[in-house]
């Protein structure tokens, strides 16, 4: 019988940092048996004091953690400060705000340009706690807008003009519409003009919680503007076929580059390539990030600490 791995998970309240940690957890345990301590990052704000001092509140743990993991910048000192006085192996996921190899390992999205080695671990995208079912997908189809970041602009007439010829371009009507947070007020009161029989708006003012990752699993397809990173590759992930809506970019970096990425690689389509076709093509094998990295972090545990 394998040993429990006990595991420290430090959070930072943001749902897109907590799931990639989770995700990560979940898919450990689903090899391994695992106990999880979650810990709130923001109740130690000075954990770079603890770390450069060795020590932490209250000494060392009556059992100490194997593993302590965090994603999300508020995460980054908890994580070291904490591995480093239980003599744990410190692990971090996306590119940390501190030098990499003050971790023993970070889980880096390809995108952010980092080469693997000893201490990186590189992912598709960051990770997620979707499983890709094999079960009737009877949900409607998704249509996730996102909005304005450092990396993109906004048109909002082109969003409109491409999501009048989705909606009205298909016959049998069954979509759920949804905005976020960064979703101009102007782009949200448009999108209003689209509800009819068969058609759906959902604000994330009113969504409840935890709703989107539900209805990735049930959905058999996702349109997404290209903006919105995090949930192109967790519509990938929950298996569904992947329509991508384009946004304008700010500049040419690693982030605006991904949809044409992307669009190569078969993973997702253009709209322009559902209007040809009349259809989404069938979903690539769903991604499976958390799985494959749990499975190197697992083999990580049993060698040894990695590091830089």
């Amino acid at each position: 019988m394998k040993p429990t791995t006990l595991v420290w998970r430090f959070c930072d309240g943001k749902p897109g940092h907590d799931r990639q940690s989770a995700g990560l957890v979940a898919a450990l345990a689903a090899h391994q048996p695992t106990t999880v301590l979650n810990l709130p990052a923001a109740d130690y704000p000075h954990a770079w004091r603890y770390w450069w001092r060795g020590g932490w509140p209250g000494g060392a743990a009556a059992q100490r953690p194997q593993l302590v993991v965090g994603a999300g910048r508020a995460c980054a000192w908890p994580v070291l400060a904490a591995a480093r006085a239980q003599q744990a192996m410190s692990l971090y996921l996306m590119n940390p705000p501190v030098p990499r190899c003050l971790f023993d390992l970070c889980l880096i999205p390809r995108h952010d340009g980092v080469a693997p080695g000893r201490g990186v671990i590189v992912t598709e995208g960051v990770l997620n706690d979707l499983t890709a079912s094999t079960g009737p997908r009877l949900g409607p189809v998704l249509v996730l807008v996102g909005g304005p970041s450092r990396h993109h602009a906004w048109d909002e007439a082109d969003l409109l003009r491409q999501l009048a010829s989705l909606v009205y371009g298909t016959p049998a009507r069954h979509f759920l519409i949804s905005d976020s947070r960064r979703t101009p007020a102007s782009t949200t009161a448009a999108l209003r003009d689209f509800v009819q029989p068969g058609v759906a708006l959902l604000s994330h003012t009113t969504a409840a919680s935890g709703w989107l990752p539900s209805a990735l699993l049930a959905a058999p397809s996702a349109w997404v503007t290209a903006d919105s990173v995090s949930m192109l590759y967790e519509a990938q992930s929950a298996g569904c076929a992947v329509g991508l809506l384009a946004v304008p970019a700010r500049r040419v970096d690693r982030i605006t580059d991904l949809a044409a990425a992307l669009l190569a690689s078969g993973r997702v389509s253009s709209l322009s390539q559902w209007l040809a076709a009349g259809r989404l093509p069938p979903p690539a094998a769903p991604l499976a990030e958390a799985a494959r990295a749990s499975r190197l972090v697992a083999a990580r545990l049993l060698a040894g600490r990695g590091g830089c």
